[in-house]
């Protein structure tokens, strides 16, 4: 594998994935981050993407809007809402509070935080046809992905709140070491004990198979063929 090369009354507060009290190695996450203040969403007719603008007169001329501060968990400078008392004052809360999240198309942004087999086939991707990833959004996938491990046996389930995995674990491991994560950091270290505890890449499912192949670091032989009438 080395060889490859509460909203809550204001919004201010998100609560974690997963269910553990706070991410494994929480002080080294931070330490190794982007700075949030110059992330900026953009939606166009619905589709949104994440810009980082890099020089401070980027940033004052594109300010954060209250979208993006609560995305990225800052606070959102909203006035605090008023106890409900009642049913009906819950619910004027909300639409309160959702309001100012709504977008200027009329939408509102969707977080797809939560299954942890889509970002592999993203930046096995990207490597493959040599696409330059930006080094702001290769240290916060690296945060993320850190900030998902399990706390107790280092490895990454299917998604955020499930058991580690040889999917997970084996296609997350390598999604970090694409980015530059060194094989020596003990992080790493862990998941491939885990790894091997669980017999290896080549306990994979189908599409863990796939993507190490399209990578070079498995023989297509070991992908089972599917007939295209299934798809």
């Amino acid at each position: 594998m080395d060889g490859c090369g509460e909203p809550y009354a204001n919004g201010d507060v998100r609560r974690p994935y997963r269910s553990s009290p706070s991410p494994p190695h929480h002080e080294d996450l931070e330490r190794h981050r982007t700075d949030p203040s110059r992330w900026r969403l953009r939606d166009d007719r619905g589709r949104q993407t994440w810009h980082y603008l890099q020089t401070d007169d980027e940033a004052k001329s594109w300010p954060q809007s209250t979208a993006d501060k609560y995305f990225l968990g800052l606070p959102t400078e909203l006035p605090p809402l008023r106890k409900p008392d009642t049913p009906l004052a819950s619910v004027q809360n909300a639409i309160s509070f959702f309001s100012q999240l709504q977008l200027p198309p009329g939408n509102w942004a969707c977080e797809y935080g939560g299954p942890l087999f889509l970002l592999p086939g993203l930046v096995i991707s990207w490597y493959v046809t040599e696409t330059p990833v930006p080094e702001h959004v290769s240290i916060e996938i690296r945060r993320y992905l850190f900030a998902r491990q399990h706390p107790a046996d280092g490895g990454w389930g299917l998604h955020i709140e499930g058991e580690s995995s040889v999917f997970g674990t084996a296609m997350n491991y390598v999604v970090l070491r694409l980015l530059g994560a060194s094989e020596y950091d003990k992080r790493l270290v862990k998941a491939r004990e885990m790894l091997l505890k669980l017999g290896g890449a080549v306990n994979g499912p189908h599409w863990a198979k796939f993507w190490l192949s399209v990578l070079g670091c498995m023989e297509w032989d070991a992908v089972n063929p599917v007939p295209p009438e299934l798809w």
